[in-house]
């Protein structure tokens, strides 16, 4: 069969991996390099990554697999947080005992969360019917969960209580003990070339799908250059907005459960103006989170990732990624700015995930992290999916 797969991150990336050992398989990508949210840059000899960065082996054990089966290198890192807050209120996880009374709150989440009540709630009620301070609201769980998902404080504690305890635990965050992470030696587009060169297929990058129909007993892409392409199935692998606005005449379920997502648009640079960093340079852990105050309804998460710290990097200035606060940053020190959308993360959203398996067929599957906990192990595991449903399993 001839497969197309539109879209280069690790759904559709996985997809094709998988399919193109049966079948013909082309590529397509808006963008105009391969891989999605794995996106590496060169800065002089350094490759540094702006999207992707870590991973571990209990929480992506297929991820793991994929990179063993590529022969792709990775190595340890650390995974800390900071977070400052416009109050006048921080913390570090490499110093957790300066905040005290945090501490002891913090503590207390981490053994108990798991087991609390959190059907149906969003994490501001499970807070209040669990008796947390303001403090641990606004200096711990909105940074967390704002990082976590580059979600903006304002929808942080609007967020699904069940789903993110559940993250948690499964990311071993609750209890004390905590993964060991790892970061892709020669940035994380090591494995995006490393398929690439395995699926050997044609890639066409810079040339956005501008729709998807079903045509007869095939499907009929066409992309932005006006031209129209047969194929007999397809993997559509992106966010699910842009799915849907992908479909010709989509089916009743497709317009229900693909319209109950939604992204955040985020604003990354990659820069060395150490300033976005905390000041003691021994104390800069690798997620350093920048709360805009206690309540602030903010429209954007605003952290700084260390990628000195988190690809190990050996550099005289410090390399930073930063969301949401180009404006702060000096504009000499700005290698490459770039946006991404992440899923958001709603009831309306759970509530369709169990669903989505049915919208599969043998001629037209959707992949996308957004079909889970919005990570590139849920990302992987979509594609390989999608890949079974068209009749290759992996």
């Amino acid at each position: 069969m001839k497969i197309a797969v539109v879209g280069t991150g690790i759904a559709g990336l996985s997809a094709a991996y998988v399919l193109a050992r049966e079948h013909d398989v082309e590529l397509f990508d808006g963008n105009d390099y391969p891989g999605g949210h794995t996106h590496t840059v060169d800065v002089g000899s350094l490759a540094i990554d702006t999207g992707f960065i870590v991973h571990n082996t209990p929480n992506y054990p297929l991820l793991t697999r994929f990179l063993a089966e590529l022969g792709v290198a990775t190595r340890p890192t650390v995974m800390s947080f900071s977070m400052t807050c416009a109050c006048g209120a921080s913390w570090s996880s490499r110093r957790p005992w300066r905040a005290k009374r945090l501490l002891l709150e913090m503590v207390r989440f981490l053994r108990t969360a798991g087991a609390a009540d959190t059907e149906g709630k969003t994490f501001d009620r499970l807070l209040r019917d669990e008796g947390y301070s303001d403090s641990f609201r606004w200096h711990y769980l909105v940074p967390m969960t704002s990082a976590l998902w580059s979600t903006a404080p304002g929808q942080a504690l609007d967020f699904p209580a069940a789903f993110g305890v559940g993250f948690f635990r499964n990311h071993g965050m609750l209890g004390l003990h905590r993964h060991r992470w790892r970061s892709i030696v020669g940035g994380s587009r090591a494995y995006v070339r490393a398929a690439l060169d395995r699926i050997d297929a044609p890639l066409h990058l810079g040339l956005p799908v501008r729709s998807v129909a079903r045509a007869g007993d095939g499907i009929e892409l066409r992309t932005a250059d006006d031209r129209s392409r047969r194929f007999d199935s397809a993997v559509i692998a992106t966010h699910a907005p842009t799915a849907l606005a992908l479909l010709e005449q989509p089916t009743v379920g497709e317009r229900r459960l693909l319209g109950a997502f939604a992204v955040t648009e985020n604003e990354v640079v990659l820069h060395s103006d150490a300033r976005l960093l905390p000041r003691g340079a021994s104390d800069r852990p690798g997620w350093n989170y920048q709360s805009p105050g206690c309540g602030v309804d903010a429209d954007h998460a605003t952290v700084t990732y260390s990628m000195n710290r988190l690809q190990s990097l050996d550099a005289p200035v410090e390399w930073c990624v930063t969301l949401n606060r180009t404006a702060e940053i000096d504009p000499e020190a700005i290698e490459g700015v770039f946006r991404y959308d992440h899923p958001q993360m709603s009831f309306a959203a759970l509530a369709a995930q169990p669903e989505l398996a049915t919208l599969n067929t043998d001629r037209l599957a959707f992949a996308g992290a957004w079909q889970g906990y919005g990570f590139h192990e849920d990302g992987i595991r979509s594609g390989i999916a999608a890949a079974a449903s068209l009749g290759v399993t992996w």
